[in-house]
């Protein structure tokens, strides 16, 4: 089965234009048809990059040039296609306005959970579900090491996953173990497509930007993904029952 970013980009406008791309210290964002964005693990080395003219094609550019980034190898580079897509793609018109939180903790009390990426409600989490692992490559106490994955993800009756797989390329392999599992992507990288369907993910729950201004001045300052809350949406796509 084709890769699912590329899937995403053949759906992508022609005509849609990427205006803009700035690197910040935790995020990549990108000035579209609205504000996109993508973690970014290796900022220094983007923003150092960003100087080269054959690193992509000079702004103003069409977004699904931009957008083909995504697919790099290097991970740096991969978040600005990620951001790309998400100036870009078209909001499907089932989406609806709920915090991806909220549909966790409602699916997850007492049942056994697998968590790619520790996310703040991690410990909430922990106390709610009858069981819950979380897999990370920069381990927290009480993590385990994302290679853990193949013996940890095929028990669990919900996967939470989140969006920045999508950069670091590690998506199709997590969606593949999960296959038995009701799955759910979440964060602000996540894209809102319902191509992910097609892998066996029953949610994705990510961000529109609301107030791009405000959004902006957080991530320039440094702001995490964590931390994001005003002006910003939180949606979900649920798959078909």
């Amino acid at each position: 089965m084709k890769e699912p970013l590329l899937k995403i980009i053949e759906k992508l406008n022609p005509d849609s234009v990427i205006d803009d791309i700035r690197i910040c210290e935790r995020a990549t964002y990108a000035t579209g048809e609205r504000l996109g964005m993508a973690y970014n693990f290796r900022s220094g080395q983007a923003r150092d990059r960003m100087t080269s003219d054959h690193f992509f094609p000079k702004l103003p550019a069409k977004a699904k040039e931009i957008a083909k980034l995504a697919v790099s190898k290097d991970i740096a580079t991969a978040s600005i296609g990620v951001a790309a897509i998400n100036a870009t793609i078209d909001i499907p018109e089932n989406i609806k306005s709920i915090n991806g939180k909220d549909i966790i903790f409602k699916r997850c009390a007492g049942r056994r959970v697998a968590m790619i990426g520790h996310f703040r409600f991690t410990d909430q989490l922990r106390k709610i579900a009858g069981h819950l692992d979380v897999l990370e490559l920069r381990q927290s106490e009480g993590d385990l090491p994302a290679s853990a994955a193949p013996e940890v993800l095929p028990k669990a009756e919900i996967v939470i996953i989140t969006g920045t797989t999508l950069v670091n390329h590690t998506f199709g392999e997590i969606a593949e173990l999960s296959q038995n599992s009701f799955s759910i992507i979440l964060g602000p990288t996540s894209i809102m497509s319902p191509v992910f369907f097609d892998y066996g993910i029953d949610v994705v729950c990510g961000t529109r930007v609301r107030e791009p201004s405000k959004v902006i001045d957080f991530l320039t300052r440094g702001g995490s993904f964590r931390d994001l809350k005003d002006g910003v949406e939180q949606l979900a796509i649920f798959q078909a029952s």
